[in-house]
């Protein structure tokens, strides 16, 4: 849908815009289109479970900004450490060697319209190695936050760059979650035009992430991924 704008309103944003960028400048910060957040006001989960325990041992890695897709991989790590396996939950740079693992849950959250880069760069790295291991994937994207048919066709078209690099890696599953929309742990200038954006969309600051459904998912794939015999490979749910 394209938005209309008065001529007013046009030269107001564009003046807000460009004096944000202006400022950013002038105080050494990065313009507009760096891809960060305010990192102080972010805390990113990690955890470990049942380390000791001679069970399957899963990963979930993830890919985040703000640290909303992080709090989503942890449910699901506490989800399959509830169900016995032994779990790590990493930062997908935190995350060196695979070898250990009997499966991986690899997931991000969206910026322009695919993965964080260091997702699908770590999903193109390891792909020989996760070609042969049970694998699902996640995302975690405002498009969730109305969980429509269109809107879920629309979310699962955010994987394709990445699937058309890594066609061997095929996921068991794939989960669509909505995710959690803070101002205040953006930078300003994406501050800005992250507010015009979802104003245009309707959509209202808030958490949106939907905890029943996230377990819900992650004990429907711990089959899957626990039983490495398991070879069938379902329909993104």
């Amino acid at each position: 849908m394209i938005e209309y704008f008065s001529r007013r309103e046009f030269i107001g944003r564009s003046a807000i815009m460009a004096g944000g960028v202006l400022g950013s400048l002038a105080v050494g910060r990065n313009p507009v289109w760096a891809d960060t957040a305010l990192t102080d006001r972010v805390k990113f989960l990690e955890s470990r479970c049942n380390e000791r325990r001679p069970n399957p041992k899963i990963l979930v890695a993830y890919a985040s900004r703000c640290g909303s897709t992080g709090g989503v991989a942890g449910a699901m790590g506490k989800t399959f450490c509830d169900g016995g396996a032994s779990v790590d939950v990493l930062k997908v740079e935190n995350v060196s060697d695979l070898t250990p693992y009997h499966a991986v849950v690899m997931g991000s959250a969206i910026r322009s319209d695919r993965w964080l880069p260091e997702a699908s760069d770590f999903v193109e790295k390891h792909r020989k190695l996760l070609s042969g291991l049970p694998v699902a994937y996640f995302l975690t994207c405002l498009t969730m936050a109305n969980s429509t048919e269109e809107n879920r066709s629309k979310a699962l078209g955010f994987l394709e760059p990445l699937r058309q690099k890594t066609p061997h890696v095929i996921p068991v599953d794939t989960g669509l979650f909505a995710g959690a929309l803070a101002y205040d742990k953006l930078p300003f200038m994406v501050r800005v035009i992250m507010k015009m954006k979802m104003q245009g969309k309707d959509v209202a600051e808030g958490d949106y992430r939907d905890w029943e459904s996230i377990r819900s998912w992650a004990r429907s794939i711990a089959p899957a991924l626990i039983d490495n015999r398991n070879q069938t490979r379902i329909k993104a749910s």
